[in-house]
């Protein structure tokens, strides 16, 4: 009888590793569990017996017991280890299981869906207590409502609150922080009480560093016009706005359980997701200010001219030129300048100063060529802008919306040419972009060359206003010097004092700094215009970028509108 005992330890691992490795198997591969299911269960009534024949009564009547209480021991096993499987290990994933048949029709487990309509979603709410959604119960369903629609156009809102429908899918921050929205994370306790009383769960709220009115502003000075606003506080890198074009309204996507015709209701929702997604809306769901990329045009002269000053010996920002062509490569066209003998209005000697105020493109082609590709890159990476293979993984600009990263180039070895490199050096080249990334450029300017992380929510708070996180200033590096970024300040405030971008002061009363671009993208297509901006220069409170796409000169729309921008968060601090 020993050797049975001997054999039931190696059996009974080899039956604890099959049900153990089979209780993680994803739902997709539900049959080969309940194969091991059915392996492991009999095998542990074998090893179970082993034991048992060598210390029950030899009488027939007790064996045969023992072995009838195995098998019912054994199922009931079987059972425990499936409830287990289903009810806690593969919970979620079979909550949310989703399956597509052969038509390409799905199927899915409604029961989660009505659960999300009985839960009141937290509120969320801009810098100044200003409610942008919160949750209602209307005839037993939670319904989103927006209390500034009557007052703002909700379509400035849209990308940022983003939308949570159980048919479309969520969004923007009620996709990001929906854990938190919905109470599964933050409040457990409160959660869990919820299950076992049947109360209407709470989720927890949001505040956020946008202000609402200068938001609205912003994206009533944009427009139509299709591109993005951002404004942030430099000293902080707190987002006070943030605007796309074209946009959405996220009320739009909600269907009032009170209608009284529930099927038109429905319909309408549809026919406004439909519309959204017509080829021809130019992608209302896109937020351009953090996942939009376009090449800079001129503003990438700002980075350019951090690392002149940065390597000062290799660049010599003051021995430098601006002809009318530049050829940085024997075999390849020259580099020309937007306009014709800008050199002459530069006058001589030329200096940085003039040739950026001016947006001299064979100027910082030169400078580049003298950088060369690996302190170029060096910088620009300082500024959070990548080479493909320095990317690191996963990296978002911001964590509290989706948001793609800025790239120095497409191709890794794209700058190993000296022309690639000249045309990188004065923002054209394979660059790509953000509107966040390059408000990022700015700031750091104007926070004497620390950049800040950017963020958008300052706060989340329990239902009873307790608090579970809140965000605060933390700096993401030292990109330049104190006296680089003093220097870059005083380029940007010659930019709008005598420069190309003079046209940003007439909307302002005080002294600002800024840097246009006219950013090429396709062979007959009108430019994207930019503009970065700061102000006050001195003692810099925002940091602004503006992006109008096929806007054409950046010294022009996109000058006045981030002089019209800035203007209107002067306005708000009075």
């Amino acid at each position: 009888m020993k050797w049975r005992r001997f054999l039931a330890i190696p059996l009974l691992a080899v039956v604890l590793g099959l049900l153990g490795y089979g209780i993680l198997l994803p739902v997709e591969q539900e049959p080969l569990w309940l194969l091991l299911l059915w392996i492991g269960g009999p095998l542990a009534g074998v090893v179970l017996l082993s034991w048992l024949d060598t210390s029950t009564p030899t009488s027939d009547l007790a064996r045969t017991v023992s072995r009838v209480g195995t098998v019912i021991m054994i199922g009931f096993l079987m059972l425990s280890l499936q409830l287990l499987r289903q009810q806690f290990v593969q919970a979620s994933a079979i909550s949310n299981h989703v399956v597509v048949s052969v038509d390409g029709s799905t199927t899915s487990n409604v029961r989660p869906v009505l659960a999300t309509q009985r839960v009141l979603r937290g509120t969320i709410l801009d810098r100044r207590g200003r409610i942008l959604t919160e949750s209602v119960l209307i005839n037993g369903i939670a319904r989103r409502v927006y209390p500034l629609a009557d007052q703002y156009d909700m379509t400035a809102f849209g990308h940022i609150l983003g939308f949570f429908s159980p048919r479309y899918g969520q969004s923007g921050l009620e996709a990001v922080y929906n854990e938190y929205l919905s109470g599964e994370r933050g409040n457990e306790w409160q959660l869990l009480l919820s299950e076992w009383t049947g109360e209407t769960q709470r989720g927890n709220d949001l505040t956020l560093t946008l202000d609402a009115e200068l938001q609205a502003r912003v994206a009533a000075l944009l427009g139509d016009r299709r591109g993005a606003v951002v404004v942030l506080d430099p000293r902080s890198g707190a987002i006070l706005a943030l605007v796309s074009r074209p946009g959405f309204d996220p009320s739009q996507l909600v269907v009032n359980p009170a209608a009284s015709d529930l099927t038109a209701e429905r319909q309408r929702v549809s026919d406004y997701w439909a519309a959204l997604n017509r080829d021809d809306a130019g992608q209302p769901l896109l937020n351009r200010a953090t996942q939009g990329r376009y090449p800079p045009g001129s503003t990438f002269k700002t980075v350019t001219a951090v690392a002149v000053l940065e390597y000062w010996l290799q660049s010599q920002p003051d021995q430098i030129s601006c002809p009318n062509e530049y050829y940085p490569q024997p075999d390849a066209p020259p580099i020309v300048n937007a306009v014709d003998n800008l050199g002459a209005q530069i006058g001589e000697p030329a200096t940085l100063e003039r040739v950026y105020a001016f947006s001299c493109n064979t100027a910082f082609a030169q400078y580049a060529v003298r950088l060369g590709a690996d302190r170029l890159a060096e910088v620009a990476q300082r500024f959070n802008i990548f080479l493909p293979n320095r990317l690191p993984a996963g990296f978002r600009p911001l964590r509290d919306l989706p948001s793609e990263p800025s790239l120095l180039s497409v191709q890794a070895d794209f700058l190993r040419q000296p022309r690639a490199l000249a045309d990188t050096g004065y923002g054209q080249g394979q660059l790509l972009v953000s509107p966040l990334q390059m408000a990022l450029v700015a700031a750091a300017i104007g926070n004497d060359g620390v950049m800040m992380q950017p963020y958008l929510v300052q706060r989340v708070t329990r239902p009873d206003g307790s608090t579970i996180w809140q965000a605060g200033p933390t700096s993401i590096r030292r990109v330049m010097s104190g006296q680089t970024a003093r220097l870059m300040r005083s380029y940007m405030a010659a930019v709008a004092r005598y420069g190309f971008g003079r046209s940003i002061s007439q909307f302002v009363n005080q002294p600002v700094g800024g840097k246009s671009g006219t950013a090429e993208h396709l062979p007959g297509a009108p430019p994207h215009a930019w503009f970065i901006a700061l102000g006050p220069i001195d003692t810099p409170r925002y940091a602004v970028a503006v992006v109008i796409e096929q806007g054409g000169e950046g010294s022009g729309v996109a000058a006045r509108l981030a002089g019209e921008v800035l203007a209107a968060a002067f306005a708000l601090e009075e």
